[in-house]
């Protein structure tokens, strides 16, 4: 059996791979010298470089898929004469570029809830109003759920990182033995240099990864103890109410809502 075309796409995948650790290590330094803290509650997650990047990866990944379950599928049509196998694999492909597509854009265009920014936002657009028990009840709960999300650590990231290094020193195992058992040191060889990059690169990763999240928790941190001044001071009560004021701030901050849509 040849297993030379096997090879180039192990080679193929690991390197694949690779590119994503390195996307990944070079990213999360990137984002950590970015994030800023802003009165726009979804800039500290919407000029994330690493989603972006991630995006264009998989777009590509994807891509290099498609050609090779199409080219598979031809064969098997034209050399084979097997057109339900053909049909199985090219809807198989399908089913599988649409399912990376989706996710890939539902992770970009998804709103993300940096809860403290959009509280600090709305205690600000009321700071000019004595604001009632119930909706100091109402803040006290949001931040409560904002300190709740905040402690619940996503473990998707750590998680892939994981999965990638083992895939990636799996195929070059596999690949290295049959390499050399066939003949085709070069092949051999450098899958062994990309199981080596991707050590390296892992181990970037996780530095990056940590220095990012160091430098979104102290903006969050920041945010957080705002809010919390905030709320004691619209605790302390007012001397005078203006009459009609809480009608007229109320919609001026909806027609300004109107116009940012």
């Amino acid at each position: 059996m040849d297993l030379v075309p096997l090879l180039v796409v192990a080679l193929l995948l690991q390197m694949s791979i690779l590119a994503l650790q390195v996307g990944d290590a070079v990213t999360g330094f990137i984002d950590a010298r970015r994030v800023r803290d802003t009165d726009d509650p979804e800039v500290i997650t919407r000029s994330s470089v690493r989603e972006l990047t991630w995006m264009m990866a998989v777009t590509a990944i994807t891509a290099v898929l498609v050609a090779f379950g199409v080219d598979a599928a031809a064969r098997l049509l034209f050399d084979a004469s097997a057109p339900v196998t053909a049909f199985l694999i090219l809807a198989l492909v399908a089913f599988v570029a649409f399912a990376i597509g989706t996710l890939a854009i539902l992770a970009v265009v998804r709103r993300d809830r940096p809860t403290y920014a959009r509280l600090r936002r709305d205690l600000r657009d009321r700071s000019v109003l004595q604001l009632e028990e119930d909706e100091l009840e109402a803040f006290d709960a949001r931040l409560a759920e904002a300190d709740r999300l905040r402690a619940r650590r996503s473990a998707a990231g750590p998680t892939l990182r994981l999965v990638a290094l083992l895939a990636v020193l799996g195929i070059g195992v596999a690949s290295a033995i049959f390499g050399f058992a066939e003949g085709l040191p070069g092949l051999a060889v450098a899958a062994i240099i990309a199981a080596a990059l991707s050590v390296a690169a892992f181990i970037v990763a996780v530095r990056a990864s940590a220095v990012r999240d160091a430098a979104f928790e102290a903006v969050r941190q920041a945010q957080r103890a705002e809010v919390v001044a905030l709320l004691e001071r619209a605790r302390i009560p007012q001397r005078k109410n203006v009459p009609g004021l809480r009608d007229r701030v109320s919609r001026a901050l909806a027609i300004l809502r109107e116009q940012q849509k």
